[in-house]
């Protein structure tokens, strides 16, 4: 198996959704799904430690190499379903396997909801559904978006001085500098102005609406493929009673706690989780 990544694009409307591929071309296919403002380079240290799969890292829209929305386009977490559909399709995949972090994980539960058949296996890193609104806060919630839609400024990036000093600033949020700068290889570019995350500013806007808790049970509770769902230990501090909720919703459930934070598979026991991953698909493939 080769190390080295392929990068494609395709098309989805209007918009370029790139993605890399990593390994034997006739391996079970597995697509993975970054989370919020990383990109396709958060899968580079995991890939090589798995070996029988194809891994298709896709960016989604407004993140890495792929185009931002329109101006009139959104980032609700179920515009995100549309964007994996566009390139599992264009790639003519039937069926594969789903690994997805963060933000990631909550498109991938709601596209296993939504295309049991599709999802041979859902693989589940810190991550177990979308964030929810409850109703009595959806007013505020509104507002605060609307406010935030009349004062963004489109296309504004903040920039730095050099590379580093941009990698330092996603360090600073909770990665190590080697981690950062993996996925800034793919997410900072240069302008006259200096260096900058390419990054759609709108990521950062609230959403006008959000899925309720019960609309969320509703989605996981039809996910029909084996899960295994990995969490970090030190990211759930203190929400172990709503992730406790959340893995109850599940048909078919295997849990593995790691020590360490938010990032395992791209800045932390990367190889514990690789072992994971590559024991519980090996048995279902058996």
């Amino acid at each position: 198996m080769t190390n080295r990544w392929q990068e494609i694009s395709v098309a989805h409307g209007a918009l370029q959704i790139a993605a890399r591929v990593h390994g034997d071309p006739a391996a079970s296919p597995l697509v993975a799904l970054h989370g919020w403002r990383d990109n396709a380079a958060s899968f580079e240290p995991l890939a090589p430690l798995l070996p029988r799969a194809k891994i298709i890292a896709m960016d989604f829209p407004g993140h890495g190499l792929s185009s931002p929305r329109s101006i009139e386009g959104h980032y609700y977490i179920w515009s995100y379903i549309a964007d994996v559909l566009a390139l599992v399709d264009s790639l003519h995949l039937s069926s594969f396997d789903l690994l997805a972090h963060s933000m990631g994980g909550a498109v991938a539960c709601l596209f296993a909801a939504l295309y049991p058949e599709r999802v041979k296996n859902l693989l589940l890193l810190d991550a177990v559904g979308p964030l929810v609104t409850s109703p009595e806060d959806a007013p505020d919630q509104m507002l605060k978006a609307l406010r935030q839609m009349q004062t963004l400024k489109p296309g504004y990036h903040r920039h730095y001085p050099d590379f580093m000093g941009a990698v330092k600033a996603r360090a600073d949020r909770g990665l190590s500098v080697e981690a950062a700068t993996i996925l800034g290889k793919r997410g900072i570019l240069q302008d006259d102005c200096g260096y900058y995350w390419n990054l759609d500013p709108r990521l950062s806007r609230a959403n006008p609406l959000s899925l309720t808790e019960p609309q969320t049970e509703a989605f996981i509770r039809k996910v029909t493929s084996p899960t295994l769902l990995i969490t970090a230990r030190e990211y759930w501090h203190g929400n172990q009673q709503w992730l406790a909720l959340r893995r109850s919703y599940f048909q078919n459930l295997e849990v593995h706690e790691l020590d360490g934070n938010h990032h395992q598979h791209l800045d932390g026991q990367v190889a514990t989780v690789a072992e994971l991953l590559n024991r519980f698909l090996a048995a279902r493939a058996a």
